[in-house]
Protein backbone atom coordinates (compact mmCIF):
# COMPACT_ATOMS: atom_id res chain seq x y z
CA UNK A 1 0.00 0.00 0.00
CA UNK A 2 1.31 3.46 -0.91
CA UNK A 3 1.77 5.90 1.98
CA UNK A 4 2.13 9.60 1.29
CA UNK A 5 4.94 11.40 3.09
CA UNK A 6 3.75 14.21 5.32
CA UNK A 7 4.80 17.77 4.64
CA UNK A 8 3.77 21.23 3.50
CA UNK A 9 1.31 21.56 0.61
CA UNK A 10 2.89 23.51 -2.23
CA UNK A 11 0.80 24.85 -5.14
CA UNK A 12 2.02 24.41 -8.74
CA UNK A 13 -0.08 25.79 -11.59
CA UNK A 14 0.05 23.41 -14.55
CA UNK A 15 -1.29 26.21 -16.71
CA UNK A 16 -1.33 29.95 -16.13
CA UNK A 17 -3.81 32.10 -18.00
CA UNK A 18 -1.83 35.23 -17.13
CA UNK A 19 1.68 34.09 -16.22
CA UNK A 20 3.86 36.41 -14.17
CA UNK A 21 7.45 35.75 -15.23
CA UNK A 22 10.60 36.67 -13.35
CA UNK A 23 13.79 38.07 -14.83
CA UNK A 24 16.36 35.42 -15.68
CA UNK A 25 18.89 37.43 -13.66
CA UNK A 26 16.92 36.68 -10.48
CA UNK A 27 17.39 32.93 -10.91
CA UNK A 28 20.39 31.45 -9.02
CA UNK A 29 23.59 30.97 -10.97
CA UNK A 30 23.58 27.19 -10.49
CA UNK A 31 20.35 26.98 -12.53
CA UNK A 32 21.28 29.41 -15.31
CA UNK A 33 22.45 26.61 -17.62
CA UNK A 34 18.91 25.15 -17.56
CA UNK A 35 17.24 28.28 -18.91
CA UNK A 36 15.62 28.28 -22.33
CA UNK A 37 16.05 31.89 -23.57
CA UNK A 38 12.81 31.81 -25.57
CA UNK A 39 10.73 30.73 -22.55
CA UNK A 40 9.13 32.71 -19.76
CA UNK A 41 10.61 31.80 -16.38
CA UNK A 42 9.01 31.27 -12.97
CA UNK A 43 11.13 30.51 -9.93
CA UNK A 44 10.48 29.94 -6.24
CA UNK A 45 12.66 28.74 -3.41
CA UNK A 46 11.86 28.10 0.24
CA UNK A 47 12.71 25.67 3.03
CA UNK A 48 11.02 22.73 1.27
CA UNK A 49 12.02 23.05 -2.38
CA UNK A 50 13.46 24.96 -5.31
CA UNK A 51 11.15 24.98 -8.35
CA UNK A 52 12.11 26.36 -11.75
CA UNK A 53 9.28 26.47 -14.29
CA UNK A 54 9.62 27.46 -17.94
CA UNK A 55 6.74 28.21 -20.29
CA UNK A 56 6.13 28.91 -23.98
CA UNK A 57 2.65 29.65 -25.32
CA UNK A 58 2.54 28.52 -28.96
CA UNK A 59 -1.10 29.43 -29.53
CA UNK A 60 -2.72 26.04 -30.15
CA UNK A 61 -0.87 24.53 -27.20
CA UNK A 62 1.58 25.47 -24.47
CA UNK A 63 4.82 23.90 -23.34
CA UNK A 64 5.87 23.72 -19.69
CA UNK A 65 8.91 22.31 -17.91
CA UNK A 66 9.32 22.12 -14.15
CA UNK A 67 12.66 21.33 -12.49
CA UNK A 68 11.97 20.43 -8.86
CA UNK A 69 14.57 19.94 -6.11
CA UNK A 70 13.07 18.70 -2.83
CA UNK A 71 14.92 19.80 0.34
CA UNK A 72 12.29 18.29 2.67
CA UNK A 73 9.21 16.11 2.34
CA UNK A 74 6.32 18.09 0.87
CA UNK A 75 3.14 17.58 -1.13
CA UNK A 76 3.11 19.20 -4.56
CA UNK A 77 -0.40 20.33 -5.46
CA UNK A 78 -0.74 20.77 -9.24
CA UNK A 79 -3.65 23.06 -10.03
CA UNK A 80 -5.57 22.97 -13.32
CA UNK A 81 -7.43 26.27 -13.94
CA UNK A 82 -9.70 24.77 -16.62
CA UNK A 83 -10.30 21.41 -18.28
CA UNK A 84 -7.48 20.38 -20.61
CA UNK A 85 -5.57 17.49 -22.08
CA UNK A 86 -1.94 17.19 -21.11
CA UNK A 87 0.84 15.09 -22.62
CA UNK A 88 3.12 14.60 -19.63
CA UNK A 89 6.59 13.11 -19.39
CA UNK A 90 8.77 12.64 -16.34
CA UNK A 91 12.55 12.45 -16.11
CA UNK A 92 15.16 11.71 -13.43
CA UNK A 93 12.78 9.97 -10.99
CA UNK A 94 9.22 8.67 -10.52
CA UNK A 95 6.26 10.22 -8.69
CA UNK A 96 2.86 9.13 -7.41
CA UNK A 97 -0.08 11.19 -8.68
CA UNK A 98 -3.13 11.39 -6.39
CA UNK A 99 -6.58 12.62 -7.48
CA UNK A 100 -9.70 12.38 -5.30
CA UNK A 101 -11.84 12.17 -8.46
CA UNK A 102 -9.82 9.44 -10.18
CA UNK A 103 -7.62 6.43 -9.40
CA UNK A 104 -4.10 7.24 -8.18
CA UNK A 105 -1.40 6.91 -10.82
CA UNK A 106 2.31 6.10 -10.76
CA UNK A 107 4.24 8.51 -12.97
CA UNK A 108 7.26 6.48 -14.00
CA UNK A 109 10.56 7.98 -15.08
CA UNK A 110 10.97 8.19 -18.88
CA UNK A 111 7.32 7.49 -19.63
CA UNK A 112 4.67 9.69 -21.23
CA UNK A 113 0.96 9.77 -20.53
CA UNK A 114 -1.85 11.68 -22.20
CA UNK A 115 -4.06 12.93 -19.38
CA UNK A 116 -7.64 14.15 -19.39
CA UNK A 117 -7.47 16.70 -16.57
CA UNK A 118 -10.58 18.41 -15.20
CA UNK A 119 -10.36 21.72 -13.40
CA UNK A 120 -9.18 21.17 -9.86
CA UNK A 121 -6.38 20.42 -7.45
CA UNK A 122 -4.27 17.25 -7.36
CA UNK A 123 -1.63 15.84 -5.01
CA UNK A 124 1.87 14.50 -5.63
CA UNK A 125 3.90 13.62 -2.51
CA UNK A 126 7.62 14.30 -2.98
CA UNK A 127 10.26 13.07 -0.57
CA UNK A 128 13.35 14.89 0.64
CA UNK A 129 16.31 14.70 -1.75
CA UNK A 130 14.23 13.88 -4.82
CA UNK A 131 14.98 15.70 -8.09
CA UNK A 132 12.53 15.49 -11.00
CA UNK A 133 11.95 17.15 -14.35
CA UNK A 134 8.30 17.39 -15.35
CA UNK A 135 7.70 18.08 -19.04
CA UNK A 136 4.22 18.66 -20.43
CA UNK A 137 2.33 19.96 -23.45
CA UNK A 138 -1.14 21.33 -22.64
CA UNK A 139 -3.75 21.24 -25.37
CA UNK A 140 -7.52 21.14 -25.77
CA UNK A 141 -9.04 18.17 -27.57
CA UNK A 142 -10.84 20.39 -30.10
CA UNK A 143 -7.56 22.11 -30.95
CA UNK A 144 -5.88 18.74 -31.40
CA UNK A 145 -8.67 17.76 -33.79
CA UNK A 146 -8.15 20.97 -35.76
CA UNK A 147 -4.45 20.17 -36.12
CA UNK A 148 -5.19 16.82 -37.76
CA UNK A 149 -5.67 18.55 -41.13
CA UNK A 150 -2.04 19.65 -41.08
CA UNK A 151 -0.67 16.65 -39.15
CA UNK A 152 -2.90 13.65 -40.03
CA UNK A 153 -1.07 11.18 -37.81
CA UNK A 154 -2.42 13.00 -34.73
CA UNK A 155 -5.94 11.76 -35.51
CA UNK A 156 -5.59 8.63 -33.37
CA UNK A 157 -4.98 10.81 -30.30
CA UNK A 158 -7.53 13.50 -31.19
CA UNK A 159 -10.34 10.95 -31.53
CA UNK A 160 -9.83 9.33 -28.14
CA UNK A 161 -12.96 9.43 -25.96
CA UNK A 162 -11.90 9.31 -22.31
CA UNK A 163 -14.53 7.86 -20.00
CA UNK A 164 -13.19 9.61 -16.93
CA UNK A 165 -10.46 11.85 -15.58
CA UNK A 166 -6.93 10.47 -15.66
CA UNK A 167 -4.74 8.79 -18.26
CA UNK A 168 -6.40 8.47 -21.67
CA UNK A 169 -3.88 5.88 -22.84
CA UNK A 170 -4.32 2.26 -21.80
CA UNK A 171 -0.60 1.83 -21.20
CA UNK A 172 2.11 4.48 -20.76
CA UNK A 173 4.08 5.57 -23.81
CA UNK A 174 7.84 5.11 -23.85
CA UNK A 175 10.25 7.99 -23.91
CA UNK A 176 12.19 6.21 -26.62
CA UNK A 177 15.37 7.46 -28.26
CA UNK A 178 13.42 9.74 -30.61
CA UNK A 179 11.42 11.27 -27.73
CA UNK A 180 14.60 11.74 -25.70
CA UNK A 181 16.25 13.39 -28.72
CA UNK A 182 13.36 15.84 -29.15
CA UNK A 183 13.14 16.69 -25.46
CA UNK A 184 16.91 17.20 -25.37
CA UNK A 185 16.67 19.59 -28.36
CA UNK A 186 13.89 21.55 -26.65
CA UNK A 187 15.69 21.83 -23.31
CA UNK A 188 19.01 22.83 -24.90
CA UNK A 189 17.61 25.35 -27.41
CA UNK A 190 19.58 28.60 -27.07
CA UNK A 191 18.17 30.51 -30.05
CA UNK A 192 16.68 33.93 -29.46
CA UNK A 193 12.84 33.85 -29.37
CA UNK A 194 12.06 34.69 -33.00
CA UNK A 195 14.40 31.91 -34.20
CA UNK A 196 13.51 29.50 -31.41
CA UNK A 197 9.73 29.41 -31.77
CA UNK A 198 9.50 27.61 -35.15
CA UNK A 199 12.20 25.14 -34.05
CA UNK A 200 10.56 24.40 -30.69
CA UNK A 201 7.05 24.29 -32.13
CA UNK A 202 8.10 21.66 -34.66
CA UNK A 203 9.92 19.63 -31.99
CA UNK A 204 6.72 19.57 -29.91
CA UNK A 205 4.70 18.49 -32.95
CA UNK A 206 7.18 15.72 -33.69
CA UNK A 207 6.93 14.57 -30.07
CA UNK A 208 3.12 14.45 -30.32
CA UNK A 209 3.44 12.59 -33.64
CA UNK A 210 5.74 9.99 -32.08
CA UNK A 211 3.30 9.43 -29.23
CA UNK A 212 0.51 9.06 -31.81
CA UNK A 213 2.64 6.53 -33.71
CA UNK A 214 3.21 4.57 -30.49
CA UNK A 215 -0.55 4.48 -30.00
CA UNK A 216 -1.01 3.22 -33.57
CA UNK A 217 1.60 0.49 -33.07
CA UNK A 218 0.44 -0.47 -29.56
CA UNK A 219 -1.15 -3.72 -30.71
CA UNK A 220 1.97 -4.79 -32.63
CA UNK A 221 4.20 -7.03 -30.48
CA UNK A 222 7.92 -6.31 -30.27
CA UNK A 223 9.45 -9.16 -32.23
CA UNK A 224 12.19 -11.26 -30.63
CA UNK A 225 14.65 -10.30 -33.39
CA UNK A 226 14.01 -6.62 -32.63
CA UNK A 227 14.79 -7.24 -28.97
CA UNK A 228 17.98 -9.14 -29.76
CA UNK A 229 19.13 -6.41 -32.15
CA UNK A 230 18.26 -3.50 -29.85
CA UNK A 231 21.90 -2.48 -29.39
CA UNK A 232 22.48 -2.41 -33.15
CA UNK A 233 19.34 -0.34 -33.76
CA UNK A 234 20.38 2.19 -31.10
CA UNK A 235 23.83 2.42 -32.68
CA UNK A 236 22.14 3.03 -36.02
CA UNK A 237 20.03 5.86 -34.58
CA UNK A 238 23.06 7.46 -32.95
CA UNK A 239 24.98 7.16 -36.22
CA UNK A 240 22.20 8.97 -38.08
CA UNK A 241 22.15 11.71 -35.44
CA UNK A 242 25.89 12.21 -35.86
CA UNK A 243 25.72 12.25 -39.69
CA UNK A 244 22.58 14.30 -40.44
CA UNK A 245 24.00 15.72 -43.67
CA UNK A 246 24.28 12.33 -45.41
CA UNK A 247 21.29 10.93 -47.34
CA UNK A 248 21.82 7.24 -46.77
CA UNK A 249 19.88 4.55 -48.58
CA UNK A 250 18.71 1.42 -46.77
CA UNK A 251 21.20 -0.58 -48.82
CA UNK A 252 24.07 1.63 -47.62
CA UNK A 253 22.93 1.38 -44.00
CA UNK A 254 22.59 -2.38 -44.32
CA UNK A 255 26.19 -2.57 -45.54
CA UNK A 256 27.45 -0.39 -42.68
CA UNK A 257 25.59 -2.34 -39.99
CA UNK A 258 25.92 -5.78 -41.59
CA UNK A 259 22.20 -6.44 -41.89
CA UNK A 260 19.55 -6.21 -44.57
CA UNK A 261 18.16 -2.71 -45.07
CA UNK A 262 14.62 -4.10 -44.89
CA UNK A 263 15.34 -5.69 -41.49
CA UNK A 264 16.90 -2.48 -40.15
CA UNK A 265 13.88 -0.47 -41.31
CA UNK A 266 11.40 -2.83 -39.64
CA UNK A 267 13.27 -3.02 -36.34
CA UNK A 268 13.97 0.73 -36.25
CA UNK A 269 10.25 1.49 -36.44
CA UNK A 270 9.48 -1.18 -33.84
CA UNK A 271 11.83 0.47 -31.37
CA UNK A 272 11.23 4.15 -32.12
CA UNK A 273 7.77 4.39 -33.79
CA UNK A 274 9.39 6.30 -36.66
CA UNK A 275 10.79 5.20 -39.98
CA UNK A 276 14.50 5.52 -40.75
CA UNK A 277 13.77 7.99 -43.55
CA UNK A 278 11.57 10.14 -41.28
CA UNK A 279 14.28 10.20 -38.64
CA UNK A 280 16.97 11.09 -41.18
CA UNK A 281 14.80 13.93 -42.50
CA UNK A 282 14.17 15.23 -38.98
CA UNK A 283 17.88 15.22 -38.15
CA UNK A 284 18.75 16.86 -41.48
CA UNK A 285 16.20 19.65 -41.01
CA UNK A 286 17.45 20.34 -37.47
CA UNK A 287 21.06 20.36 -38.66
CA UNK A 288 20.40 22.78 -41.52
CA UNK A 289 18.28 25.05 -39.31
CA UNK A 290 21.05 25.11 -36.70
CA UNK A 291 23.82 25.85 -39.19
CA UNK A 292 21.81 28.66 -40.75
CA UNK A 293 21.15 30.31 -37.36
CA UNK A 294 24.62 30.48 -35.94
CA UNK A 295 27.08 30.39 -38.83
CA UNK A 296 27.96 32.60 -41.77
CA UNK A 297 28.23 29.58 -44.03
CA UNK A 298 26.86 30.36 -47.53
CA UNK A 299 23.58 28.59 -48.26
CA UNK A 300 25.13 27.09 -51.38
CA UNK A 301 27.72 25.32 -49.25
CA UNK A 302 25.10 24.13 -46.75
CA UNK A 303 23.03 22.68 -49.61
CA UNK A 304 26.09 20.97 -51.08
CA UNK A 305 27.25 19.30 -47.86
CA UNK A 306 23.64 18.27 -47.10
CA UNK A 307 23.42 16.59 -50.51
CA UNK A 308 20.70 18.79 -52.01
CA UNK A 309 20.72 19.43 -55.78
CA UNK A 310 20.42 23.18 -55.20
CA UNK A 311 19.67 25.85 -52.59
CA UNK A 312 16.06 26.29 -53.70
CA UNK A 313 15.25 22.63 -53.09
CA UNK A 314 16.82 22.76 -49.62
CA UNK A 315 15.01 25.97 -48.60
CA UNK A 316 11.64 24.67 -49.81
CA UNK A 317 12.00 21.58 -47.63
CA UNK A 318 13.18 23.63 -44.67
CA UNK A 319 10.32 26.12 -44.99
CA UNK A 320 7.80 23.30 -45.31
CA UNK A 321 9.16 21.55 -42.21
CA UNK A 322 9.15 24.68 -40.03
CA UNK A 323 6.04 26.35 -41.48
CA UNK A 324 4.20 26.26 -38.12
CA UNK A 325 0.92 27.41 -39.65
CA UNK A 326 -1.06 26.54 -36.53
CA UNK A 327 0.88 28.76 -34.13
CA UNK A 328 -0.52 32.24 -33.57
CA UNK A 329 2.80 33.15 -31.98
CA UNK A 330 4.35 33.56 -35.41
CA UNK A 331 1.63 35.58 -37.10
Amino acid sequence: MYTSPSGVNKLLLLEKLNPNYVSSTSIPEEYQSLLIPAAGHCYREDAEADILSQHIDFGPFSLWTHDIWAKKDFVLCPSIPEHMWCLHGLYEDSLHFEDPAAPSYLLEEKEFNLFNLPKGLHRIPITEGKKVLSFHINIEQDVLKDMVEEFPSLEILANRTPAEAGAINTYPYHSNLVCDFLVEKILSCQYEPKRAYPFLFRACIDLLRNIAAQETLASQPLMSESVLNADKIHRLANYLREHPFIKHTLVQLGYIFKASGKQLAFEFKQHFALSIHEFMHMCRMMHIYDVMQKANTPTEKIAAISEYPNVTNMLIQLKDYYACMRSTTYQ
